[in-house]
């Protein structure tokens, strides 16, 4: 079996290899495989590189060649291609890319009809290995998609299969000199969270391109950090993508020492000393929920612990996980907590979660399924051993479903408040390492004056306050302008309060 479809492609890649190995070298029946996933996952790379392998000539169909080569008449294109293959005495494949395209479930005319017929006949014979690649599987017309016998999905990489995948670029395809060793290559596609085979390979391409303009006979670190910027990965169209969050350190956020203390033993440590946890034989919490007034920095300190514990991060849009066909809402569900054991150590996020979580008694059906999936999914993450933490905020915690809360799921509270005034110098000391304050200013000062402000409000006061500097033409926020600017903005906490006193 082929190393490479194993390494970069996992038990998927080593099914894929396992069935060209029966083909062409044990000369059993063909096989026949639906092969899917995202745009630039590396579906027809992996069959090519396989081909190669086991030296097996391809025949391609392309529904955009056929219809130009032969006017619009793609049976004939198709059949002449099937021609081709059976004609040819040694082993041989057919690849149909984008099967979706060509056999769509619906608006079929007779021509699709006569395509049918040429491909069924194809795949009921077990003389030529059959392979069709889909982006959109559940576009495929039925009675097409059910003569295939295997299905294969192609998953998003995980970090060591995207190692393996740019080693095995780095050394065989891009580069006359190699310069990086195995630690370099390690620490460069750590960098790559969200990076499909496409992108690896882009990536790979600009880091040579951006060699030559420089007139270098090798490619360096310095090249990939220049062409970094210029990957536009495909891998963020998925709504469920695991990613490195922009760094945010403890030390980034003012005050919240309580909150950090509780998230550095709950989450950090999972990480950090997971075998200490195996050695007295106790499983972590496996989920928490940071609940508070808005604006305090719950956010924040999500993308924190995920920094400070080196993990991926996994940010769920509650409005992703909302779907109009029936079951297409679990499946969203679903397709997360894959996503993040694929990518672990990951920290899922999830915020506004009373939005979607609220208890059983005012969620509709399709709340109601969706909370029976999450936990399905929660209490599944005790069997495998993967280091997947769950992240919650809210603003309500009481409106959260109790099942939610109970004991080996999002078992751990954690409350974020508002700043007292020490935490409002320290927030008000961050803020100003990012803005240019004059040197006299009195942080101290305005800490006192700002009772009731969250870290999103000191955050607006400076903002407004630069904006009032900005108006005058200085050069550096002052104090004066600081002040006037607490006048204009609002303290959420005090407003909540007394929001809440006039409706009692």
């Amino acid at each position: 079996m082929s190393n490479y479809a194993s390494l970069c492609f996992g038990e998927e890649g080593a099914r894929l290899d396992q069935a060209f190995q029966l083909t062409f070298q044990h000369h059993e029946s063909a096989a026949t495989i639906l092969l899917k996933g995202d745009s630039g996952v590396g579906k027809s790379y992996i069959v090519s590189h396989l081909a190669e392998i086991y030296k097996t000539t391809i025949h391609v169909a392309i529904l955009g060649d056929l219809a130009a080569n032969y006017r619009g008449q793609l049976s004939k294109g198709f059949k002449r291609l099937i021609w081709k293959a059976t004609a040819t005495p040694d082993p041989c494949l057919v690849l149909i890319e984008d099967l979706d395209l060509f056999f769509p479930r619906h608006g079929q005319d007779s021509q699709d009809m006569e395509l049918m017929a040429i491909l069924n006949t194809l795949l009921k014979g077990d003389k030529i290995m059959v392979i069709a690649t889909s982006r959109r599987p559940e576009h495929i017309a039925l009675n097409i998609r059910t003569l295939f016998q295997d299905e294969i999905q192609l998953q998003i990489p995980t970090p060591d299969e995207r190692f393996y995948m740019m080693n095995h670029l780095y050394e065989s395809k891009f580069f006359a000199h190699n310069l990086l060793d195995e630690k370099d290559i390690k620490l460069l596609s750590s960098r790559a969270h969200a990076f499909v085979a496409a992108d690896i390979a882009q990536w790979c391409r600009l880091a040579e391109e951006d060699a030559l303009c420089q007139n270098l006979n090798t490619v360096g670190i310095a090249n990939f950090d220049n062409t970094y910027d210029d990957v536009k990965v495909s891998g963020l169209q998925s709504s469920a993508m695991a990613e490195k969050p922009d760094p945010v350190r403890w030390v980034d956020i003012g005050g919240l020492v309580a909150a950090k203390n509780a998230l550095e033993e709950s989450a950090v440590w999972v990480y950090k000393h997971a075998d200490a946890y195996k050695r007295l034989g106790i499983r972590p919490s496996k989920g928490v929920l940071l609940f508070g007034p808005p604006g305090t920095g719950k956010t924040l300190l999500a993308k924190a612990v995920a920094t400070e514990s080196s993990a991926n991060f996994l940010p769920v849009s509650i409005p992703d996980l909302i779907k109009g066909e029936v079951g297409e809402s679990e499946k969203a569900v679903s397709r997360i907590f894959q996503t993040a054991i694929r990518c672990s150590p990951c920290v899922i996020f999830l915020d506004e979660l009373e939005a979607i979580f609220s208890s059983r008694e005012s969620a509709g059906d399709v709340g109601r399924k969706l909370i029976s999936q999450f936990l399905i999914e929660i209490d599944h993450l005790d069997k495998v051993d993967q280091s997947v933490i769950l992240l919650g905020a809210t603003n309500h915690p009481e409106a959260i479903d109790s099942s939610i809360l109970r004991p080996g799921r999002l078992d751990r509270l954690v409350y974020v408040g508002a700043p007292n005034v020490d935490e409002r110098v320290q927030i008000l000391q961050v803020l100003k390492l990012k803005t240019k304050l004059e040197s006299d200013v009195d942080l101290e000062a305005i800490a006192v004056k700002t009772e009731g402000y969250t870290g999103a409000d000191l955050q607006a006061v400076i903002r407004k306050a630069g904006l009032l500097s900005l108006k005058q033409k200085l050069l550096e926020i002052t104090q004066e302008n600081i002040l006037k600017a607490i006048e204009l903005v609002s303290p959420s906490i005090l407003t909540e309060e007394g929001d809440n006193d006039m409706e009692e």
